[in-house]
């Protein structure tokens, strides 16, 4: 059974990204073991001070789940044509522990138009060396129900091969 650790890049509670990991997870199938971060508004703010040592036990724990997970699963909004501040945050917590180099990531920009943060994401994944499987859906509220469940055939057609080769790397280790 394959370990997926997925992060909202979203700090509302009744996200569309949220969703947009359920129904990543559903597409997974029975296979995959999927944990999320409840929040990452608890992250705090990114402090070399504390980097190595004394690091506050939220990162600590952050950084042990990236580790032991086979794959990890972002999905973010576009925030002022970029990545939401939490979400940048929460991966410069991961530069010196190197939590995502190798790892297989499936970024998702769910978001009304996102193509900044798309290309930003990507950026900053490749140079923590994560191995991106990035996907962009513009208007994705529009394609997705409160249940989880994508509702426009391209988006979930695109989303596929996406997730096909998110698992491809996480079986090529």
């Amino acid at each position: 059974m394959k370990k997926i650790f997925a992060i909202s890049g979203s700090t509302k509670s009744s996200s569309t990204n949220a969703l947009y990991i359920l129904a990543i997870s559903s597409l997974l199938g029975k296979d995959v073991e999927v944990s999320t971060i409840p929040t990452i508004a608890d992250i705090p703010h990114f402090n070399p001070d504390l980097d190595l040592e004394n690091q506050p036990k939220v990162v600590s724990d952050l950084r042990k789940a990236l580790r032991k997970a086979d794959g990890i699963i972002i999905s973010t909004p576009e925030y002022a044509m970029g990545l939401p501040g939490s979400l940048k945050n929460l991966l410069d917590w991961t530069v010196s522990s190197a939590s995502l180099s190798g790892k297989p990531v499936l970024a998702l920009v769910a978001s009304t138009q996102g193509e900044k943060a798309y290309q930003s994401i990507i950026d900053i994944l490749t140079v923590l060396e994560a191995k991106v499987s990035p996907r962009l859906i513009p208007f994705a509220k529009a394609k997705i129900n409160p249940d989880a469940q994508i509702t426009d055939q391209e988006t979930l057609t695109n989303l596929r091969n996406t997730i096909d080769a998110f698992v491809t790397a996480m079986e090529n280790g």
